[in-house]
């Protein structure tokens, strides 16, 4: 177990200098996306199923992204977890749309956290293609 937490705290250490280097707009984008899909979800879950589902996507997709920095580190593949993890939630949360109120401030959250997991997603597409390329 120490040597997991060893490898675990040399992967986090690895990812803030990753991402320390990335352009100042993309951590801006990260930060926007941590609190509209992170802390949006979790609290939107204690009332309604779909950010429920959004939640425990984005939350696997950094689970994946951790295990993917630990075992080969911080790359373009970066945005594969979210392609394979947020897809299915893009889909999901896309089909219950038309049942959701856009006038309250849950549908104002559920159209901004959608609208950021497709842009995400179109970024996180450019960047593994890009990196396949290589």
């Amino acid at each position: 177990m120490a040597e997991f937490m060893r490898a675990l705290q040399a992967a986090q250490a690895s990812q803030a200098d990753y991402i320390a280097a990335l352009p100042q707009w993309v951590q801006l984008w990260m930060n926007w996306m941590l609190i509209v899909l992170g802390i949006g979800s979790l609290v939107f879950s204690i009332f309604r199923v779909e950010a429920r589902w959004l939640f425990l996507a984005f939350f696997t997709s950094i689970v994946a992204t951790m295990a993917l920095g630990m075992t080969i580190g911080w790359n373009g593949l970066w945005g594969g977890t979210h392609l394979i993890f947020w897809t299915p939630a893009v889909i999901y949360l896309w089909r219950r749309l038309p049942g959701i109120n856009t006038n309250s401030i849950y549908g104002i959250w559920y159209l901004l956290a959608l609208a950021t997991m497709i842009v995400s997603l179109v970024f996180d597409a450019k960047d593994v293609v890009q990196y396949l390329m290589v």
